[in-house]
């Protein structure tokens, strides 16, 4: 639906909500004063009198006779609004739309065509709703829009609501397990001092009472061994964590984490323990062991498939990491595996066998684990706080995978804290070596296991993939409530620079004009065309509603008062030359439209016009950087936009000029034809105009509302806002 038409929509419901107050009816009541039941139940009692509450979901009015679909939580059911039974109340529902929530009570009847209907001979508004429900959600062609208003992809996809109401079933099953088995679920820190427990970069957070950084946890598994010394036995948390890593179809930066830990067990206890949850959680969830994931029939009955991490590489790649003699000689034999290139990068930064053997199982091997399996015995370097196996080069660390992700992180715990030490030491090697999600040391723990750490087995599982692979969901984005989306239109917060090799404001600028500033931003990747249809709607909105102001008005908007004040101290006839703001006013005011030119120009040029801020934007291919805001000097020529002759200028007029050309005259009044934005432009720098008495935060709120909108309707990515004082 377009943003006018919604817009329109709201307008009308507004007017609804008006009378319904102006009639004494209360819109928004704190509750119903029927005494309600489900519509499950109301179903199943013809006959009777009874009451429910819900949302009204379709409207059909015969009439003296309204027919209505209402729904809650538990099901569906038609209402029958009758003149007759009514009276003047039935005039009321004039004013209802659907999405609106109601409580009605009246008698359940069968009607001739045998739908189940409540007789409606009570009714009371609940909420009134001021926007429309999606007429057809399944035709949005941004998937991501489902994401963003998940409200709304709940209420009109029930295979949605169902997924993630198997993901809540799922982890109470995991819950019943454990507390049958005697575990004690617990609660650890979210904020760490001391990131630990994974290879991940965390998110940084500060305390201002105790100045000192905090880190959102990337595992809780380094506090649950901490527990381990202080007396308990079997512990388990379900818990987010927080990894600052990309996005994609398997990983969320926020995701749910089940981990536990059990004493005096080692690893192939826990593999035996992971297989038994899957396999509890599948029957009492779904009833089956047997799941179709993406059209291939994958089963987490016992057992699974295992393989020792060298056995995996040896059946997927035929190379046996066993005969690599040197360091050399595993790298060779890796890049002959046709690895991309953008994937060797991180070949290159492996300094021991361990690393290549991780390197090539990671790349290769794991995208071919699609039945679930147990994947066990992996090597020393990259297993930190894992036991070692009678091999020393390996440890007794096992994953579990399925569908090609891995589904979770599992050791006998290393408790030797000497051992366990050498193995930090060796974690900052790592780290300066360039493996960024390097283990962080972690005295406090060190001296914690000092006291003594009994012999335990360490199991994780992400919930997510977990609910992923029992749902048939292709993408984690679908098993969370509300995944990680970079927000609408955002754009970057401003950066400050008194000036820059790149942007500056020369010193007689500045010493005429204390306090002058402008803005920059760039938009790169966007895709312009001649029109776009919401674009239009939108102009004429706005123009519509610029129409009331007066010339008299426009003069007294104190940016533009402030830009006819420094284009006439630099000699301008600003009857003839106005600054842009007050020149796209003048022709509202004068009965014209906005120009039409393409998405890009037009989206600024709405922006100016609701801003009163001059922007000006430029093909960022065809300027050459430095950019600086100056005085022209006599003589010099640009070929102005539109214009047939070029324009020699005069001394001391305001102009934005690059390494070899002028680029605008009067600040962003006029513009070349050089540097123009066409539908092939690719990226996009926009400018917003300062001045003395102009806010720097007006200013840079005018050029990210022109970003903002340019990103809308050209897409594009908006880049750091820049603002040059």
């Amino acid at each position: 639906m377009s943003i006018s038409r919604l817009e329109e929509i709201r307008k009308i419901r507004l007017g609804k909500l008006a009378k319904l107050r102006r009639l004494g009816i209360d819109p928004y009541p704190p509750q119903s004063s029927l005494d309600l039941t489900s519509v499950v139940k109301a179903r199943d009692a013809e006959g009777q009198t009874l009451s429910v509450a819900g949302r009204l979901w379709r409207w059909r009015q015969h009439g003296q006779v309204i027919f209505a679909d209402l729904k809650d939580s538990t099901g569906q059911i038609q209402l029958l609004f009758q003149s007759k039974k009514l009276a003047d109340k039935f005039d009321v529902l004039k004013l209802f739309d659907v999405g609106d929530f109601l409580a009605v009570s009246g008698e359940v009847i069968k009607t001739s065509a045998g739908e189940i209907t409540i007789d409606v001979d009570k009714f009371e508004l609940l909420s009134k709703s001021l926007r429309p429900l999606p007429d057809d959600w399944h035709g949005l062609k941004d998937v991501e829009d489902r994401f963003r208003k998940r409200y709304l992809d709940l209420l009109v996809n029930p295979e949605v609501k169902s997924r993630l109401e198997v993901r809540t079933k799922i982890i109470s099953s995991i819950r019943e397990f454990l507390d049958n088995k005697g575990f004690l679920e617990v609660e650890t820190p979210t904020l760490q001092p001391i990131y630990g427990g994974g290879f991940a970069k965390p998110f940084v957070t500060h305390h201002n009472v105790l100045d000192c950084d905090f880190y959102l946890r990337i595992s809780d598994e380094m506090y649950l061994k901490r527990l381990i010394v202080g007396g308990f036995e079997k512990v388990y948390e379900i818990t987010k964590v927080f990894r600052n890593e990309g996005v994609d179809y398997d990983h969320n930066p926020e995701f749910t984490m089940f981990e536990a830990m059990i004493a005096f067990e080692d690893y192939e206890y826990g593999m035996d323990l992971i297989e038994e949850i899957f396999e509890h959680s599948a029957k009492k969830v779904l009833g089956k062991t047997k799941i179709n994931f993406q059209g291939k029939e994958l089963d987490v009955k016992r057992p699974w498939n295992r393989y020792k991490y060298v056995e995996a590489i040896q059946k997927f790649c035929q190379i046996n990491p066993l005969d690599w003699k040197t360091l050399a000689e595993a790298k060779l034999a890796a890049k002959a595996l046709n690895t991309s290139s953008e994937k060797l990068k991180g070949l290159e930064k492996t300094s021991k066998i361990g690393e290549v053997i991780a390197f090539v199982f990671e790349e290769v091997v794991e995208e071919k684990l699609i039945e679930p399996t147990i994947i066990y015995d992996y090597p020393i370097e990259i297993s930190p706080l894992a036991k070692k196996c009678s091999d020393p080069r390996f440890t007794q660390r096992f994953e579990m995978f399925a569908f090609g992700s891995e589904l979770g992180n599992n050791y006998t715990e290393l408790n030797d804290p000497v051992d366990l030490y050498q193995r930090f030491v060796e974690e900052k090697k790592r780290e300066k070596a360039g493996f960024e999600e390097a283990h962080q040391t972690d005295y406090d723990y060190l001296e914690a296991i000092e006291h003594g750490f009994p012999p335990t087995c360490g199991i994780a599982i992400g919930i997510d993939r977990m609910v992923m692979l029992f749902t048939n969901a292709p993408s984690i984005k679908e098993v969370i409530l509300f995944p990680t989306l970079r927000p609408e239109n955002v754009v970057a917060k401003p950066k400050t620079s008194p000036s820059t090799k790149d942007y500056s404001i020369s010193n007689e600028v500045r010493q005429k004009f204390p306090g002058i500033s402008f803005a920059y931003t760039i938009i790169k990747g966007v895709k312009i065309k001649k029109l776009e249809t919401e674009l239009e709607k939108l102009k004429k909105l706005t123009v519509e509603s610029k129409k009331s102001v007066t010339l008299a008005e426009v003069s007294e908007i104190t940016s533009i008062r402030n830009y006819r004040t420094m284009l006439k101290t630099t000699g301008v006839d600003t009857g003839s030359r106005r600054p842009s703001p007050e020149a796209l006013m003048r022709r509202i005011i004068q009965g014209k439209n906005l120009y039409n030119i393409n998405t890009a120009v037009d989206a600024y040029n709405l922006a100016v016009l609701e801003t009163n801020i001059g922007l000006g934007g430029f093909d960022l291919a065809k300027v050459s950087q430095p950019v600086v805001l100056r005085f022209s000097r006599s003589g010099e020529e640009m070929h102005l936009l539109g214009d047939e002759e070029k324009t020699k200028t005069k001394d001391g007029e305001l102009v934005y000029a690059d390494t070899d050309k002028l680029l605008t005259l009067d600040l962003n009044y006029r513009d070349i034809d050089a540097t123009k934005i066409t539908e092939k432009t690719k990226d996009v720098i926009l400018f917003a105009d300062g001045g003395p008495d102009i806010s720097p935060d007006d200013v840079v709120s005018a050029l990210k509302k022109g970003a903002s909108y340019i990103q809308k309707f050209c897409g594009g990515q908006v880049g750091e806002i820049i603002l040059v004082q």
